[in-house]
């Protein structure tokens, strides 16, 4: 029996990529023949995955079972609903495209089509949310709750702890209050909000402090309204935009802060919170979707997005120790659920749920 899996994309540094790659190797380790495919690569990708046209060779074989990572509307989907495969879907959540819809309306069509040609991927033999989150979306498109589970992204959090220190990097900013957010740069993380709560917290409490935005830009629209913002608040000075980091460079930014910070309104899981949670850093985030999944009672969550109530949050981390330790101790035991040991047993007993037995 043969195991394939079959993405939309697969490239360096991407979360479901890492998650393809981790899953393939585990198959591997229980002696299963793999392969993946996927409909396209940058460089990385392309020394690991095949073009996702030739899965066609497989799609015959009911003894084999494959692996589909849904997070983008690809064309490669009908691959999934012709295969004589057992069937297995991994939904990753696609954002809502009226996040998108007043920035770039090609980005929202191509999310509506995603999110609405979910419900005719539901006859699989199991359907798996990388959160509960996702999961409960699943059911709501209804798909068969007795035939859904969760499997957590693996995040691979060691690699990032063993990265080289990098002294240097943000030596200029030592002593400074140092608030961090990781991820893409859209519509649906409300960076907006984040430079609204950080300009109180400037300008009435420590006017010393720092926010990195650390991840690349997606949306042109999008990236000028922050930068605008940023400007019109004075904050250029206090505020870095980084843009894409590597992996040494993402570790130093993770050691070097203070408090991770999400205002996002949209997440399916939510990487960036393990990763904190890794590297003892407090996060103080906005309760919406999966983020009180992924969470799950560690680090400090919010429901009032008010600025200066947000603000004040983030003084009470900075200046409350106990609290502040309270919080990393929360994240310390959370963080077990999410490591390659746990993940992997998941995935182990997901296989058993599909295959009769687990590997």
């Amino acid at each position: 029996m043969k195991v394939h899996q079959i993405a939309a994309r697969l490239e360096y540094g991407d979360a479901v990529s890492n998650h393809v790659l981790e899953i393939d190797r585990a198959l591997a380790a229980w002696g299963y023949e793999t392969d993946i495919f996927a409909n396209t690569t940058d460089e990385f990708g392309a020394s690991t995955a095949r073009p996702d046209g030739e899965y066609a060779a497989h799609i015959g074989s009911e003894d084999d079972l494959l692996i589909y990572h849904y997070s983008v509307y690809c064309s490669n989907y009908k691959q999934y609903l012709e295969t004589r495969n057992r069937r297995i879907l991994i939904y990753h959540n696609i954002t809502p495209p009226e996040f998108f819809a007043p920035y770039d309306k090609g980005v929202a069509e191509f999310c509506r089509l995603g999110r609405e040609l979910l419900p005719e991927l539901a006859r699989c033999d199991l359907a798996l949310g990388d959160s509960e989150y996702n999961r409960q979306e699943l059911v709501s498109m209804g798909f068969d709750p007795e035939k859904t589970g969760v499997l957590p992204i693996f995040v691979n959090y060691g690699g990032l702890l063993g990265q080289k220190k990098d002294e240097g990097a943000l030596a200029m900013y030592e002593g400074a209050f140092k608030v961090l957010f990781v991820g893409r740069a859209v519509p649906n993380k409300r960076i907006e909000d984040l430079l609204r709560a950080f300009f109180y917290y400037n300008r009435c409490i420590d006017s010393s402090s720092h926010l990195f935005l650390v991840g690349p830009s997606w949306v042109d629209r999008y990236d000028e309204q922050l930068r605008w913002l940023a400007d019109s608040f004075g904050l250029m000075g206090r505020v870095h935009f980084t843009g894409r980091v590597s992996d040494s460079e993402l570790a130093s930014y993770y050691r070097a802060a203070d408090l991770f910070l999400s205002m996002s309104e949209h997440e399916g899981f939510a990487v960036p919170l393990v990763e904190s949670m890794a590297f003892d850093l407090p996060v103080l985030a906005y309760n919406s979707t999966a983020i009180p999944y992924t969470l799950d009672g560690a680090g400090l969550t919010f429901k009032d997005k008010d600025p200066a109530s947000v603000g004040e949050l983030m003084e009470v981390i900075r200046s409350d120790e106990k609290a502040r330790s309270a919080l990393v101790e929360s994240e310390r035991e959370r963080l077990e659920h999410f490591s390659p040991e746990a993940v992997r047993e998941t995935l182990r007993e997901a296989l058993g749920r599909v295959l009769g037995e687990a590997p």
